[in-house]
């Protein structure tokens, strides 16, 4: 549940990609078995066969070990040289294919990026040209070659075009991405925000409940941080905060989530954990703090960490807030933090909040950093 960035899929595709490639590869199959004399040849057959697989497998076999911008490159030169190879060896090549050409052009154009969409926009260019010039050349084809001249440009232009297009979709998806991403996700450090860890630590706890699963939440202060502050300055303190957040989301799993909560002070939800689980997740966590080196090569110096754990369990018979059940965990802190620090602290979660925890909200870490 970590905020990480999702790799290239087919999802990353601009939507024509998959559509116009079908098409494409129909037309084409379609011209091959246009025949019936020819279809019941081998050779038509397995070269029908070998289309479809092929684009089959560019397209969804493909997207979890290349980049859709790899995928798209891939199926655009491919089936360029597909479709005079399978033309000729099937003997329908006196079919002019400007249509299936052009159906190229537009997937070259559709993959995201003008300058690559050009180079492929080339390469199927120079490739139907010397096709439509051997076939007119060999087989006496009515499709002159001035024709086939006067047609390039028309391809080259469509390419700017579905690549502008595409190019423009790209940025403003990315764009809108960036602004989803900023919204919900702390500046400094990079991990979820206040607003972020809320709604995750809500939907935390309805699947907890669904599945009668514990749930554990801990908040983790950073001990004397405004001595840091003080004495080495903000910047460095700024390396600290980020040093922190770095070996939380180390220590996270897949599943968890670490956040910043705002100043010093970070949230960990820890799904399907209960107590002993937590604090052991924990000591491992204040442990690595301890042992690392913060600052900078010149000026390191070492800290330490106050953890406060809280564990909700469905099976306790009452509901608890995201709000409640992170007072109770800031209230275990301010335990840990009383007690000496550098250690843990857990408080079960006895009731939907209690009168201790309203006196001390989450996020008030001015009396812990002193």
């Amino acid at each position: 549940m970590a905020a990480t960035q999702t790799p290239d899929s087919l999802e990353k595709f601009v939507k024509p990609i998959p559509i116009l490639q079908w098409l494409v590869v129909l037309v084409l199959c379609a011209h091959v078995v246009a025949s019936p004399a020819l279809v019941a040849t081998d050779r038509a057959v397995a070269f029908v066969l070998i289309l479809l697989s092929g684009n089959g497998l560019l397209l969804y076999g493909l997207p979890q070990v290349l980049s859709a911008k790899a995928i798209a490159t891939i199926l655009v030169i491919v089936d360029t040289l597909l479709v005079p190879t399978t033309l000729i060896e099937t003997g329908t090549s006196k079919t002019d294919l400007f249509v299936v050409y052009f159906g190229i052009i537009m997937i070259a154009g559709a993959s995201g990026n003008l300058r690559r969409a050009m180079a492929l926009a080339a390469v199927t260019c120079t490739a139907y040209l010397g096709f439509g010039a051997f076939v007119t050349l060999t087989d006496q084809e009515p499709v002159p070659i001035h024709t086939l001249l006067l047609r390039l440009p028309f391809l080259l232009t469509m390419t700017l075009f579905y690549g502008a297009l595409a190019e423009f979709a790209q940025r403003e998806r990315q764009h809108k991405e960036k602004l989803s991403h900023d919204v919900l996700h702390d500046e400094l450090t990079g991990l979820p925000n206040r607003r972020y860890l809320m709604e995750t630590l809500a939907r935390t706890i309805e699947e907890a409940k669904r599945f009668n699963s514990p749930l554990s939440c801990a908040v983790i202060d950073v001990d004397n941080f405004k001595d840091i502050n003080d004495t080495y300055g903000h910047d460095i303190g700024d390396l600290v905060l980020k040093d922190y957040a770095s070996l939380l989301a180390l220590a996270s799993r897949g599943y968890d989530m670490a956040g910043r909560l705002g100043g010093d002070e970070y949230v960990w939800i820890l799904p399907r954990l209960e107590k002993e689980g937590a604090i052991m997740a924990g000591e491992r966590l204040r442990e690595s703090v301890e042992r690392h080196l913060f600052g900078t090569k010149e000026s390191s110096f070492q800290l330490t960490a106050s953890i406060g754990i809280t564990t909700y369990s469905p099976s306790a018979g009452f509901h608890s807030t995201p709000a409640q059940i992170l007072k109770a965990a800031d209230l275990a802190l301010y335990t840990a933090k009383r007690e000496g620090r550098n250690r843990i602290c857990h408080l079960p979660l006895v009731g939907p909040v209690t009168a201790e925890a309203e006196q001390e909200p989450a996020g008030n870490s001015s009396k812990r950093n002193e």
